[in-house]
C-alpha cells in the first residue's frame, strides 16, 4: 500500500500519530491474549508471518508485528521530523509525506524548496543508512536538504559532525525518550 499524502498542519500530524498509537495498543492487546494460548513456536511464527500485528495507520488491516514495528518507528520518525519542519519552516508548508515505498523524498515541501530523508535505526551508520540518505537527498533540486533520524543515545538536535555537502543532519526524539 502506497502512503503518500499532504500534511497541512500539526493538527493533521497529531491525528496520524494517534492512529499509529491505536494500532500499537491493539497489537499489545492481541499479544496479551495470544501469549498464553500458544506454544512459543506458534507465537513467534505468528509474530513473524502474520496473525499478530496491524498496519500502523490502519488498525483494521492485519500486518505481521515485525513489519509493524519497523514501519511504526519509521513513521514516528517522519512525524517528529514533520513537527520540527512545521515549527522551523512554517512558510514551506504544506509538506508531502511519502511513507514506505512511495516515490520521492520521505518529506518534501509542496513548493519544492525542501527535501528530507528520515529513518529510525539502532545507529545512523547501520547499513550505511546515513550515508545513503545524504546521497539520496543530494540528488534532489531542493534548496534545503535534510536527513533526520531517530536513534537511541543521540541528543535531540542538529548533528554538525555528521553533516556533509550542505545536508543538514538532525537527531529526533530518540527511542530512549518516547
Amino acid at each position: 500500500m502506497l502512503k503518500s499524502f499532504t500534511v497541512d498542519n500539526i493538527e493533521e500530524l497529531k491525528q496520524l500519530e494517534k492512529k499509529l498509537y491505536e494500532s500499537m495498543d491493539k497489537t499489545l492487546l492481541q499479544i496479551s491474549s495470544e501469549i498464553n494460548e500458544n506454544t512459543s513456536q506458534t507465537f513467534f511464527s505468528k509474530m513473524k508471518f502474520g496473525g499478530i500485528g496491524f498496519d500502523p495507520l490502519d488498525s483494521k488491516r492485519e500486518l505481521n508485528i515485525v513489519e509493524q514495528i519497523n514501519q511504526s518507528f519509521t513513521y514516528l520518525a517522519s512525524f517528529y521530523a514533520l513537527e520540527l519542519l512545521f515549527t522551523e519552516y512554517p512558510e514551506l508548508a504544506p509538506f508531502r509525506l511519502n511513507l514506505g515505498t512511495a516515490s520521492g523524498s520521505d518529506i518534501e515541501s509542496e513548493c519544492g524548496r525542501l527535501a528530507a530523508e528520515v529513518f529510525a535505526a539502532v545507529a545512523p551508520t547501520s547499513n550505511q543508512k546515513l550515508k545513503k540518505d545524504i546521497n539520496k537527498v543530494l540528488e534532489t533540486n531542493a534548496l534545503l536538504k535534510f536527513v533526520l533520524f531517530m536513534c537511541p543515545n543521540f541528543e535531540l538536535g542538529r548533528q554538525l559532525k555528521l553533516e556533509r555537502d550542505g545536508v543538514i543532519v538532525w537527531a529526533l526524539k530518540g527511542a530512549n525518550t518516547l
